[in-house]
C-alpha cells in the first residue's frame, strides 16, 4: 500500500551479492538472451530491485515528534488544559524515519559532476520539503553531513535508507547517482533524485508492499532470466527478492499506488498479462498526502482569547494568543492600555516575563506622568523561548495609591501552553471597581 518503509533495516540494489557494507545498489540488469520468448534486443536497464542487508550496528532512538504537538488548549479564563492535545505517530512507523520537523544535513561531492547537476540534486531534493515537514541544509563539511552524495558513470543510482546513515563510522557515501549529465532530460532528473532522496527519508519501493497484488509475474520466465548471469540466481533467491512481499507487521502502508515515484517500471514483457507498470517522473498524489501523514507538518489553533482577572480592584485583563505569528524560536509580547465601555485605564502598568537565569524582562505602560517622555500606551517585545522559565507565571504590577508600584498577589500560569512562534497580547481594560 504506498510509499512503503521498513521497520527493519533494508537495503535496496540490484544484485544478491554484497556490496561494500551499508550500499544500496540499483543498477540495470543485463538480459539472458538465450530465454525462450525475450526478444534478443529487449532492454531490461530499467528493472530495479531491493534486497535485505544486516541489519545496522546500534539502535536507532525513537522519533521524537515534539514539533508536531499541539500545546495545550488555553480557556477562556486564562487556564489551560492540564493533557495537551498532540498528533501520535501512526501505528508501526519505522525508526528509520527522521523526526517531523527535523533539519537533515546534506554534502554534495564536488567531483565527478558539473554545478548544473549539483544543483538539479538539490532542487529535486528540495521537493520533498513541499511534502513531508523536513529540511535539507546543503553543507561543506563531509565528515559532519548526515547525507553524503556522490557521483559517476556507471549508470547506478543508490541509497541507503533513512536513518541508516547514522550508523556510518567508516563515512562511506550514502547516496549515488551515476546515470546523469549535463544533457540529461529534467523528467529523469526529477524521477531519480525524489525517487533516492525518498529512500534518504525512510520510504522504500512501491512496487513491493504487501499491498501490491496488480502485477502479475510470469514466474517461470523471470525465474529462468534471473538464473542466467550476471545474477545466476537460485530459484529461493528469486523468491525472496522478487516474489517476496514485505511484511505487513514490519511496514507501513497505504492503498497500493502504482503511480508513486517510489515504484519502478516493469515492462510486460515480464507479466503474464502483459500489463506492466507505468514509469513514474514525480509525486503521485498519494504521494503527497502519505507523506504528509509520515512526516506531518505542525498543527496549532489560530488563536485563544478571553480575559484574566487579577483579584485586585475588580481588573480585567484581556488577552489573545496567536500561534504562528514570529519566528518560531521567539516569543512575542505586547502590553497595553484599554478600555471598557468607553472608560480609558490610565497609570502606570507592568508585566513580568520570568527567564531561566532567574530575573524577568519587565514590559510596562503608562499615561499622565508629568514626563512625555514616560509616557507610552502600547510596548512590544519579543523574547527567544529557550530563554524563557516555562514553569514560573507572569508576574503583574500596577501603580496603586499614592502612585506606588506595586506587585499584584496574581500569576499567570499559561507558559507550560505557549510554543514557539506565539505572539501574546495583553490589554489592560480595566483597574478599579468603580
Amino acid at each position: 500500500m504506498k510509499l512503503i518503509f521498513f521497520v527493519l533495516t533494508l537495503f535496496c540494489c540490484c544484485t544478491i551479492k554484497a556490496q561494500p557494507p551499508v550500499k544500496m545498489i540499483e543498477k540495470p540488469v543485463l538480459i539472458n538472451k538465450t530465454i525462450k520468448n525475450l526478444p534478443a534486443t529487449y532492454d531490461f536497464s530499467r528493472i530495479k530491485m531491493c534486497i535485505d542487508r544486516a541489519p545496522s550496528t546500534g539502535n536507532l532512538p525513537e522519533r521524537n515528534f515534539a514539533a508536531v504537538k499541539l500545546p495545550p488548549k488555553i480557556n477562556s479564563d486564562g487556564s489551560y488544559a492540564t493533557v495537551g492535545v498532540s498528533r501520535q505517530p501512526l501505528a508501526g512507523e519505522t525508526n528509520k524515519m527522521w523526526d517531523p520537523g527535523q533539519t537533515i544535513t546534506v554534502f554534495i561531492s564536488p567531483n565527478n559532476a558539473s554545478d548544473f547537476i549539483r544543483d538539479k540534486v538539490r532542487f529535486y531534493a528540495r521537493q520533498w520539503e513541499n511534502i513531508a515537514n523536513i529540511k535539507f541544509d546543503f553543507s561543506a563539511s563531509f565528515s559532519s553531513a548526515q547525507i553524503k552524495v556522490e557521483f559517476g558513470n556507471d549508470n547506478k543510482s543508490w541509497s541507503w535508507i533513512g536513518r541508516d546513515v547514522l550508523f556510518n563510522p567508516l563515512q562511506f557515501y550514502t547516496v549515488h547517482f551515476g546515470m546523469f549529465d549535463n544533457s540529461t532530460a529534467e523528467d529523469e532528473f526529477r524521477r531519480v533524485i525524489q525517487h533516492e532522496f525518498g529512500h534518504a527519508l525512510g520510504f522504500i519501493h512501491e512496487h513491493q508492499s504487501p499491498a501490491a497484488g496488480g502485477i502479475q509475474w510470469d514466474k517461470e520466465k523471470v525465474y529462468a532470466y534471473f538464473a542466467g548471469p550476471p545474477n545466476n540466481w537460485q530459484k529461493a533467491d528469486v523468491d525472496f527478492n522478487i516474489f517476496a512481499k514485505y511484511s505487513k507487521t514490519t511496514t507501513n502502508f497505504s492503498a497500493y499506488d502504482p503511480l508513486s515515484i517510489m515504484h519502478y517500471a516493469f515492462d510486460a514483457e515480464l507479466t503474464t498479462n502483459g500489463v506492466g507498470s507505468p514509469f513514474n517522473t514525480d509525486f503521485s498524489t498519494i504521494d503527497r498526502q502519505y507523506a504528509r501523514q509520515l512526516y506531518p507538518f505542525p498543527v496549532s489553533p489560530s488563536s485563544a482569547s478571553g480575559t484574566l482577572r487579577t483579584g485586585d480592584d475588580c481588573d480585567m485583563v484581556d488577552f489573545k494568543v496567536d500561534y504562528n505569528a514570529v519566528p518560531a524560536d521567539k516569543v512575542e509580547f505586547t502590553l497595553q492600555l484599554g478600555e471598557l465601555n468607553a472608560k480609558k485605564t490610565t497609570w502606570w502598568k507592568q508585566i513580568g516575563i520570568p527567564k531561566t537565569n532567574n530575573t524577568e524582562t519587565f514590559l510596562w505602560v503608562q499615561n499622565h506622568s508629568l514626563i512625555k517622555e514616560e509616557n507610552r500606551t502600547t510596548v512590544t517585545i519579543q523574547i527567544p523561548l529557550n530563554e524563557i522559565d516555562v514553569n514560573k507565571g507572569i508576574s503583574f504590577w500596577k501603580a496603586k495609591l499614592l502612585g506606588v508600584h506595586t506587585l499584584l498577589n496574581y500569576k499567570w500560569n499559561v507558559l507550560p501552553a505557549i510554543k514557539g512562534g506565539c505572539r501574546i497580547t495583553l490589554s489592560w481594560n480595566k483597574d478599579s471597581c468603580l
